[in-house]
């Protein structure tokens, strides 16, 4: 598989006519495990091993479950599964329901400087794609009469699903990268559901078998569905459920486009009307958008390296606050006790612009929902304060309106720091705290745990199998284990898809 250098084959930065899309296209289409070195594609098994566990927790917590009665009750039985339940829906409605459950926690990877989920996206769609048989697919006759043609059913095996996941981890960063990443999460958008949406599509479309010029209508369809409030991160449960419609949005692009139904085409570099001209609209970045980035160092530049692992239960933009408090609770642990936290006067948070607007805004009610709880800055740090650590049990309801948390919830102010609005440096914290006697401590951590180095994939099957404990039983822990770390070698997907389907308990 050749390599490509944006450099060599576009000259401008915003050529209409570069042909960006396409290329990434052919790329998606002709991609092999051939082309895919040892370590991405080990850990590409590594980061659908964490999705995994992720929407095995996830898959029961209270709004995931609000969530499946809501669909049950109006969408018919259909043919493909969901992780933690028996029944089984239509491939549109099982990626959104799978795609939610992997995100319903924040336990989930994200990207770092192109944020998004990636996991919820990709397995979402995928899950629902190797499942989808019996295809009526549109034909002619030679006398020019339309007819319908009954594909027959087909077995999905392990590598093919593996290099698909791997497209759709390549093609989301990407697609972020190109408009200035984190940007979006200042501006208020959800990025990793606009940028979910060609991730899905690119997914999808790799393993339905599409061409090149059908995979790009199928991109050009998510595109144009793309979209994601991120004041969903206040009151409702919807949050959690945006990576899974960014799943089904790019699902359904390849479901259409695998009929032959033409989406839009040249969808990045588009300028009227395209998508990375439109989201680009209001930010103060020269250029706004580069159009070379969808395809910068395609074939040896690869983003599922780069994708971060979370050991935290809350937004990834706060880890590096977990982390300065633990710090400081290590090193001076008497005064971080339960019985001195009245003599705090007060918690100053120095965070990048990104997250500072994403998460450094100041509680409007008391308790928060689950879901706020999770982003609020000032809420995750007096969590980690009062119980040492920042994991689901500390956001089920019956915690959420705790005094201790509060007092100190109402201590804590937070501000942007630019000293973390460096590439890699945005989840980053400085935490100053003051107490009543007029002593000051502080703590900077400019990089959470797991950037660099990256977290282990040892590390990471350690994470699986603590969290996948708490809903499963031992024997199904380890045969979903040897099942996805052996993907490549496995004849057929539905074997996974058969053991994810079983029902699980909550954990929370």
């Amino acid at each position: 598989m050749a390599k490509h250098s944006s450099d060599e084959v576009f000259d401008e930065t915003n050529n209409e006519d570069s042909g960006v899309t396409a290329t990434l296209c052919n790329w998606i289409v002709g991609l092999e495990k051939k082309d895919i070195p040892d370590e991405v594609l080990e850990r590409a098994k590594h980061l659908i091993l964490d999705g995994i566990a992720c929407g095995l927790v996830g898959s029961h917590v209270p709004w995931s479950e609000q969530a499946v009665d809501g669909i049950l009750s109006y969408e018919p039985e259909g043919q493909c599964s969901l992780i933690g339940y028996e029944e089984k829906l239509g491939p549109l409605a099982a990626a959104t329901l799978n795609g939610g459950f992997i995100q319903a926690t924040e336990l989930d990877d994200y990207h770092s400087v192109a944020p998004l989920h990636s996991a919820s996206v990709v397995l979402g769609s995928l899950f629902a794609a190797a499942q989808v048989k019996n295809v009526k697919v549109r034909g002619f006759a030679f006398n020019g009469q339309s007819h319908e043609v009954l594909e027959p059913g087909r077995t999905v095996s392990g590598i093919d699903f593996l290099i698909a996941a791997i497209a759709g981890f390549e093609t989301g960063p990407r697609s972020g990268m190109a408009i200035h990443g984190t940007d979006l999460l200042v501006r208020g958008w959800h990025s990793g559901v606009v940028f979910g949406c060609p991730a899905a599509a690119a997914a999808s479309s790799k393993l339905l078998g599409l061409s090149a010029a059908n995979t790009e209508s199928a991109i050009g369809i998510a595109c144009t569905q793309a979209c994601g409030l991120m004041a969903a991160q206040f009151e409702g449960m919807v949050k959690r459920m945006q990576h899974g419609i960014a799943a089904r949005n790019g699902l359904f692009g390849a479901l259409l486009a695998r009929n032959g139904y033409v989406g839009i085409k040249k969808v990045y570099e588009r300028k009227y009307g395209g998508y990375l001209n439109m989201f680009s609209q209001g930010n103060t970045k020269t250029p706004r958008y580069d159009v070379r980035e969808v395809v910068a160092g395609l074939g040896d530049v690869w983003h599922t390296s780069r994708i971060r692992f979370k050991l935290h239960a809350c937004v990834g933009g706060c880890h590096g606050l977990v982390e300065a408090v633990e710090s400081l609770q290590e090193s001076y642990p008497q005064r971080f006790s339960g019985e001195a936290f009245s003599n705090i006067k007060s918690i100053k948070v120095g965070l990048s612009e990104t997250i500072f607007h994403h998460d450094g805004w100041a509680p409007h009610e008391r308790p928060l929902s689950n879901t706020g709880s999770q982003m609020c800055a000032a809420y995750i740090s007096a969590t980690q304060l009062v119980d040492s650590q920042v994991l689901i049990a500390q956001f089920a309801d019956s915690q959420l309106n705790r005094d201790q948390v509060w007092e100190l919830v109402n201590k804590t102010t937070c501000h942007h720091d630019a000293q973390f609005d460096k590439p890699n440096h945005q989840c980053g914290a400085h935490v100053v705290v003051e107490f009543d006697d007029g002593t000051t401590v502080e703590e900077t951590v400019q990089m959470p745990k797991g950037f660099d180095p990256p977290i282990t994939n040892e590390e990471i099957r350690g994470k699986y199998r603590k969290l996948a404990a708490s809903v499963i039983d031992q024997e199904r822990i380890e045969k979903i284990e040897k099942l996805v770390l052996g993907i490549d070698q496995l004849e057929d997907v539905s074997e996974l898809l058969q053991v994810l389907a079983k029902p699980t308990k909550s954990a929370v």
